[in-house]
């Protein structure tokens, strides 16, 4: 039979890989969008482990816990919708009115502080109860209100945010066709649009436990169906977490969007920055192209792209951006390009007389051996050897003759 248990497990594990991604793998191209994102999968990963816990019993080990999803709850579909918006808008912080989202959070932190205080006795008391009956959950008022309050209120927030997701997405695909950097465009739109389905699902998850509980007394007696809502959400994760580990060129955003400063139409002698999409990379192009013409970096062989962004003054996404849609290419393939080139470039009957191929390759700016080889056959489809043989052959009849 399915373990969901361990369905849910694996979805926290595929998050904490995601996160992993977000953080680690990207470097110096992280950005305020990754950083929203990231605190969206901990929130989500966050109540899908305390329902583990609770469902499994494990709760019991760390009473202090029970309940702490529920306030962190309400910051998943702000935090969603803020996301989004920082996608589009390639915002680098938040506005000064974004502290509002989350009153909800620190409204039900304040309702469930007297439960928060409580020994751990009665914490024990109340999870024991729970385990037996898990209908307590949703019946024992534990904070100031009532928790009919929390689980009614939860899917009309949800609701809210999803509309101005949606509104922001189909909005952005309908007003920015812009064709120099459509491509990228569709790229992050499919993924909002996958991110932003994933927070509908859990909509519907929220309103179908909703209604379980209006309409079936003791419903959690009924584990098949008390579990089929928090699986559609754990579910809804887990899509949403592989679609960027499978898909990760979408975390590259829209650096293109940039903004520009006009006179305000409601208030006089007040400026607002106003967003456009920036589509001539002309200028950065031959910025990038004199940088390595003349001082010849990528011969570093750990040349990373923070340090060409501060030489080329090219933000860091911009300048991936850059080389992915106009070289397209990755970074490290746009570099090893020119080290092949210089390595060529170097090689004659003279060179390999006094160097090996090896020592050529390092002087080129390759780090290894290996990933010399590596990008040699993927550039030119043979091994260097291979592929100088009519020069060596000429070297050994100069030789032996």
């Amino acid at each position: 039979m399915f373990d969901w248990i361990n369905f849910l497990e694996a979805s926290i594990l595929c998050g904490l890989l995601t996160i992993y991604l977000l953080l680690f793998k990207k470097n110096a191209l992280r950005s305020f969008s990754d950083y929203l994102l990231t605190v969206v999968i901990l929130t989500q990963c966050w109540t899908v482990l305390l329902f583990v816990l609770v469902y499994s019993g494990s709760i019991l080990d760390s009473p202090h816990l029970y309940k702490t999803a529920a306030p962190v709850s309400y910051l998943i579909a702000p935090l969603c919708y803020l996301y989004v918006r920082s996608v589009l808008f390639n915002e680098l912080r938040f506005k000064k009115t974004d502290f509002l989202h989350a009153l909800p959070f620190l409204f039900f932190l304040v309702n469930y502080l007297p439960f928060f205080a409580s020994s751990t006795e009665s914490k024990l008391a109340i999870l024991n109860a729970t385990l037996l009956d898990k209908n307590v959950a949703i019946t024992t008022q534990l904070g100031l209100l009532p928790e009919s309050f929390f689980y009614i209120l939860r899917p009309i927030q949800t609701l809210f945010y999803l509309a101005f997701q949606w509104v922001l997405v189909l909005q952005f695909n309908k007003d920015f066709k812009v064709k120099e950097v459509q491509e990228q465009i569709g790229v992050v739109i499919s993924w909002l649009k996958v991110f932003t389905l994933t927070n509908t699902a859990v909509f519907f998850s929220l309103v179908f436990l909703i209604g379980l509980y209006l309409s079936i007394p003791n419903i959690f007696e009924e584990n098949l169906l008390s579990l089929i809502p928090n699986s559609l959400l754990s579910i809804s994760f887990f899509v949403g977490c592989t679609y960027l580990l499978v898909n990760p060129q979408v975390l590259n955003g829209l650096p293109f969007v940039k903004y520009k400063e006009k006179k305000s139409q409601l208030i006089s002698d007040e400026l607002v920055k106003v967003p456009f999409i920036h589509k001539n990379y002309a200028k950065e192009i031959a910025q990038l192209e004199a940088y390595f013409a003349s001082s010849k970096a990528y011969l570093q062989p750990n040349l990373s792209i923070s340090e060409v962004a501060v030489a080329t003054e090219i933000p860091n996404r911009e300048l991936s951006f850059l080389i992915n849609s106009y070289y397209k290419q990755r970074f490290s393939d746009y570099l090893n390009d020119m080290r092949l080139a210089h390595f060529l470039s170097q090689v004659d009957a003279s060179s390999l007389d006094s160097f090996t191929i090896e020592s050529i390759a390092t002087a080129s700016g390759f780090a290894y051996k290996s990933s010399f080889y590596r990008a040699f056959k993927k550039k030119y489809g043979s091994t260097p050897t291979a592929y100088l043989q009519p020069l060596i052959s000429a070297q050994n009849d100069e030789k032996s003759s």
